[in-house]
């Protein structure tokens, strides 16, 4: 009986088989040679080759990130859904591609655009057809390659010259390399630090000593393993440059003269630069502006704000720091409790104005100042200006302008003030945030009609950054 079920199961399962082996052998992925490296800001592909006679025009295709604790389902194609066939997670939201036109061809492979250094690992191509599916991991590894390197004398350093090599921007971490005039490893002792940034990318300071009578012929050279390239900086140090009680000393008083001048240079380009990070911010600042709501019809508050004159005091001498007094002030509608906030206020050249910000723990409506408020607040008082810090703590400033930006930091925990003409920051003071959550920070500004008037600029503000 055995014997007779065997015969009969037999042909079935050699026609199974047969079946199989014919739906496998359609088709098949080829996977890549080796990992893929995309370039931090640019893009890059992520292979993935059907090999098959035809490809069927419903078929399935998903990629799917896989990393040290999560997976992301980054797009899927689904021929079925004629109408909207793509889908893409969030996080990847308009960073991705299907080669469409290629599907045709077996080209599954997926365009990432915008590389982050988030994006590296492991990427699955699921390839989904009636009756087959197979799989293929594509491993991508990020890198950035820094700006050019730059070499500074940093002076005597007993009888020799000290050098520092700088560059930023680079991942993985770099190696640094120390050259010769015969491109050989210099034998001097190289202190290097390479400091991660908040970003995840790595800045490259590193220094040495040059001594006389050695190779005065110096390279520094910066290296990105994983996307071999190179930066390299080479200068040549001459004798003169060298401590040096020759009777010479008329040229050694000339070169040290060339050597401020280069240094002064340097200074002026550093100070360009910090103008620079200052606008940057101040646009980063003004990218965040609101609309603030500000009349008479707003809560009416008394604020004692240090460096203020009192009503009654008729002298010409403006309000030192041991005479705090209080200033009535308009408080805008509308609060707010978490993120950032700009606004400008036009002051023209008024002699006595105050404005700022005021945290009210329980909004109350009735008039005059609350025992749970606090405020931060940028003061003029006959001409003088004032900034509160820690209650009585009063930093002065000279300025001249006619519109003041205000920002409210509370991921920062801090409130800046601008110049808003020139761009510039006018101080900057830390918030101290409470647990409370009913917590709310309102803007306020000078009750006297006429002399304050807020001005809003809605539109966004394009912050400028640094390729890589």
């Amino acid at each position: 009986m055995g014997s007779r079920f065997q015969y009969a199961m037999t042909p079935h399962i050699i026609i199974f088989l047969q079946i199989a082996h014919l739906v496998t052998g359609q088709f098949k992925i080829i996977p890549p040679d080796n990992p893929v490296i995309g370039v931090i800001g640019k893009g890059v592909t992520l292979p993935c080759q059907l090999e098959a006679k035809t490809t069927p025009e419903r078929l399935f295709v998903q990629w799917i990130f896989i990393g040290k604790s999560q997976r992301i389902f980054v797009t899927t194609y689904d021929g079925k859904n004629k109408q909207n066939p793509i889908s893409e997670d969030e996080t990847y939201q308009g960073r991705t591609n299907f080669f469409q036109t290629e599907f045709n061809k077996g080209n599954m492979s997926l365009h990432l655009k915008n590389v982050m250094l988030s994006d590296e690992g492991k990427y699955t191509c699921n390839i989904f057809l009636e009756n087959w599916y197979d799989e293929v991991v594509v491993d991508l590894n990020v890198a950035a390659k820094g700006d050019d390197t730059s070499i500074f004398l940093d002076g005597h350093v007993g009888q020799g010259i000290g050098l520092t090599c700088k560059s930023q921007g680079w991942f993985p971490e770099p190696e640094v390399v120390w050259l010769d005039s015969k491109g050989q490893t210099r034998k001097e002792k190289v202190i290097t630090q390479r400091t991660k940034t908040s970003s995840g990318i790595f800045d490259v300071v590193t220094s040495m000593n040059l001594e006389p009578g050695s190779d005065k012929e110096v390279s520094c050279r910066i290296v990105n393993n994983l996307l071999n390239t190179v930066c390299e900086s080479r200068v040549l140090i001459s004798d003169v440059f060298f401590p040096s009680t020759s009777p010479w000393m008329t040229a050694f008083i000339a070169i040290l003269c060339f050597s401020i001048a280069v240094i002064a240079a340097v200074g002026a380009k550093l100070r360009v630069n910090t103008t620079r990070r200052q606008k940057a911010d101040f646009w980063e600042a003004q990218s965040h502006a609101v609309f603030i709501d500000v009349n008479p019809d707003c809560r009416v508050l008394e604020l004692p704000v240090p460096g203020a004159p009192k009503v009654e005091d008729t002298s010409s001498e403006p309000a030192g720091l041991s005479s705090p007094s209080t200033v009535p002030v308009l408080v805008g509608k509308e609060g707010f409790a978490a993120g950032k906030h700009y606004w400008e206020v036009e002051v023209d050249q008024q002699q006595d104005w105050v404005l700022g910000v005021v945290r009210e723990k329980e909004r109350q409506e009735e008039e005059g100042t609350n025992a749970g408020e606090d405020f931060w607040a940028l003061h003029r008082s006959q001409g003088e200006l004032f900034s509160s810090k820690e209650n009585s703590k009063i930093e002065k400033k000279n300025m001249s302008c006619s519109v003041i930006g205000v920002l409210l930091d509370l991921e920062e925990a801090q409130v800046k003030f601008y110049e808003a003409g020139q761009k510039n920051i006018i101080v900057k003071i830390p918030l101290s945030l409470g647990k409370e959550h009913a917590e709310m920070f309102y803007p306020f500004l000078s009750k006297e009609k006429g002399t304050v008037k807020p001005v809003c600029h809605q539109q966004k503000i394009p912050v400028p950054l640094k390729a890589l």
